[in-house]
């Protein structure tokens, strides 16, 4: 209840305005996301991604052999200032997966990047979670740093993406519908 409390109060007290990515293939959405895996470094896994209409699916399958297990779908490099926004609203279904929210503020892979934790609560059925920008933590290369992302970093963000983020080995499906900066 205090969660919810919370959350009202921080949604009616922003200003109105937002940032919002809408998946799919219909005028006004986007689908020029791409799928990066643990491919990039030798690893199996592998995923294909379709775009519905109002959606982008992604099906995989993560393995952790040649020391693999991760896939993720990555935005276009381009410049954002999420510095005036305080939460990230994701719209998704999925196999009960865990999953890192990601934010880059350099094209540099080995450079720290700024994540948060969710979870599908249930299978394949539509969820919105809410991730509070305040608690997105670095990690440089996997591994946390103890730092938190800061309004400075925020100015600059190249990259958003999602990633799976337990390093289990097997089948996922992971639906998006839209992610909205409030």
């Amino acid at each position: 209840m205090k969660l919810f409390f919370l959350l009202v109060c921080t949604l009616f007290s922003q200003p109105r305005n937002s940032y919002k990515i809408e998946f799919g293939n219909t005028a006004g959405r986007t689908n020029d996301w791409i799928i990066l895996s643990d491919n990039v470094m030798g690893g199996m896994s592998e995923a294909v991604m379709q775009h519905g209409s109002k959606a982008v699916m992604i099906r995989g399958y993560v393995s952790l052999q040649n020391r693999g297990g991760f896939l993720s779908i990555k935005s276009g490099w381009g410049q954002r200032d999420l510095s005036a926004f305080k939460m990230v609203k994701i719209v998704f279904r999925s196999t009960l997966q865990q999953y890192a929210f990601t934010l880059e503020n350099s094209r540099r892979w080995y450079e720290p990047a700024y994540k948060h934790t969710f979870r599908a609560g249930k299978v394949n059925a539509w969820e919105t979670v809410y991730l509070n920008l305040e608690d997105f933590t670095e990690e440089r290369i996997g591994n946390p740093t103890g730092n938190k992302v800061d309004s400075d970093i925020l100015k600059n963000i190249v990259r958003i993406g999602i990633a799976t983020n337990e390093k289990r080995e097997g089948p996922f499906e992971l639906e998006i519908e839209s992610i909205e900066f409030l």
